[in-house]
């Protein structure tokens, strides 16, 4: 997903309540290089950065919002992902952690995140990474492509951001007099100034920077400005010191810069010179990083499909029941069912637009299809004594109950994966439920996926090499999603956020081989 830069949550917001009606159509070791080249372009950043200067002219003067010494210093513990600049334009868009990396230059490294991104505002927030984290961790999966020096990621922030009309804003920043960190890394990093691109350009990209090391246990470095320098391998006449280019200062990027690889990363604290405590930095609660899967696309299903009796579910057509082709006869697979944290201490629910009950069962979900066009509510999440983030959520059962009333198991490999059209305003989660049994054996560690939020309807197509158990299990029995179909209970779809209340709307569910979500539903949010 490709994002410029990151709106200001009014902005968001306001898409959101002109954006309401989803239809069919919607588918759809250094600061040097290996090889010095000083006309390489580092200040470029990957697709998933955010307030990317797109050209010189974007970039405003020093913004006159400035404050003296307002710089804020940034605790992850506290647990808020924005850094308090101090300098930030009235469209408080300063001071959001973003990644960037090498794509622009050819090549292929990314961060990984230990958790999965995303908050009701935004899908790519890192919100949930500062809540996992205790800070902002991850893993600079580097990887060259076809570069001839070191690849390179990272993260950074913008010092005051954008202001009204979308232009970045620079910020004299010389009253901070510096910065300190607080962190862990498997290698080094460098902290670079990042200027308007102008400027970047006139420099050959040879921004001020300091070199801070390697650290496992971790460690807290205090620098002034004039500790940043311009590489050694810079020639030019145009010298920039660091005490200058803090009174034209853009952004600040931590950036790891290696021979390929995996390197964890733990930030924990970001002040100004002489502002920070020593905020513990663990490495030890980043995972290993899965490898990289391509989805399909999202607009086109798959060709054709080996042969299963899954019909693809429509809200609009008002069926309770979801015909899987895998029933054991009981006639009790396919309906609906919901779920949440209640069992592990959380106080969170699900309230329904009209309440729910037949004549069979006061807890039969038809009304709420029939009046939804789809399976549609409200998660109201609530912590309870939980120490992580609440949930709820929705599934249904492949081959319906046991006896003894328990989800029975199936082997589902045939229909390939799982198509889905939803809207959410928090991204949420399929998972796949392997029996009580072996989800227990797993430390519930099921495979799943992430999928973003979306306030107008997204359909997506997953084949079940898609999902993954999370990075943080580290258990013997390490299940692959082809592995889990063969033992499939149910399938899930979790919303797992901070505390407050997210609306949701799945209205077409089918098989990945064969399936037709979406294409030709009349679908209403």
């Amino acid at each position: 997903m490709k994002r410029a830069k990151k709106f200001p949550k009014a902005s968001i917001l306001g898409v959101a309540a002109v954006s309401t009606l989803f239809t069919a159509c919607d588918l759809i070791n250094d600061l040097i290089p290996a090889d010095p080249n000083p006309g390489d372009p580092h200040v470029q950043i990957s697709s998933s950065s955010h307030f990317v200067p797109a050209s010189s002219s974007a970039i405003l003067p020093t913004s006159s919002f400035n404050q003296p010494s307002a710089f804020q210093t940034w605790r992850g513990p506290d647990g808020y992902q924005r850094i308090e600049t101090g300098h930030s334009t009235d469209t408080e868009t300063a001071g959001y952690w973003y990644s960037f990396a090498d794509d622009v230059d050819g090549g292929m490294s990314r961060v990984v995140w230990p958790v999965p991104e995303g908050d009701e505002y935004d899908s790519g927030s890192l919100q949930p990474i500062v809540d996992y984290c205790k800070g902002l961790c991850g893993t600079a999966s580097l990887n060259k492509g076809t570069m001839t020096y070191n690849p390179f990621a990272g993260v950074a922030f913008n010092l005051a951001g954008e202001d009204s009309r979308g232009n970045i804003v620079a910020a004299d920043v010389s009253d901070m007099d510096g910065v300190c960190i607080s962190y862990a890394s498997e290698t080094t990093m460098t902290i670079e100034m990042i200027f308007d691109d102008a400027t970047n350009s006139r420099i050959g990209y040879a921004n001020p920077a300091v070199t801070i090391p390697k650290s496992l246990a971790g460690t807290t470095k205090t620098y002034s400005w004039s500790n940043f320098k311009q590489p050694s391998w810079y020639k030019g006449d145009y010298k920039i010191s660091g005490t200058e280019g803090a009174k034209r200062l853009v952004a600040l990027r931590f950036k790891l810069q290696a021979s390929m690889g995996d390197y964890r990363f733990n930030i924990t604290e970001i002040g100004k010179n002489g502002a920070c405590t020593g905020v513990p930095a663990n490495l030890d609660i980043i995972g290993p990083v899965d490898p990289i899967v391509i989805d399909p696309p999202d607009t086109i299903p798959p060709g054709p499909a080996p042969e299963n009796n899954f019909e693809t579910w429509f809200g609009y057509q008002g069926y309770a029941q979801i015909n899987t082709g895998y029933d054991n006869g009981s006639l009790t697979s396919g309906y609906w069912f919901s779920y949440g944290d209640d069992v592990d201490g959380g106080q969170s629910r699900i309230v329904w637009p009209v309440p729910q009950g037949n004549e069979y069962s006061d807890d039969a979900l038809d009304p709420i299809i029939e009046h939804c066009n789809g399976l549609c509510g409200t998660a109201v999440l609530d912590k309870g004594v939980l120490t992580y983030n609440p949930y709820v959520g929705v599934g249904f059962n492949l081959a319906g109950e046991t006896k003894n009333g328990e989800a029975d198991i199936v082997d589902a490999s045939s229909i390939g994966g799982i198509c889905i059209s939803y809207t959410s305003t928090a991204a949420p989660t399929l998972e796949m439920g392997l029996g009580e049994a072996l989800d227990a054996a797993i430390g519930y560690a099921q495979p799943a996926v992430a999928l973003p939020k979306s306030t107008t309807g997204v359909t997506k197509f997953i084949p079940w090499s898609n999902f993954k158990q999370p990075s943080w299990y580290k258990g013997d029995l390490q299940l692959t999603g082809e592995q889990a179909a063969k033992h499939l209970a149910n399938i899930k779809f979790r919303i797992q956020a901070h505390p407050g209340q997210y609306d949701f709307n799945i209205q077409a569910v089918g098989p990945f081989n064969g399936g037709t979500c979406a294409p030709n539903a009349n679908v209403l949010p």
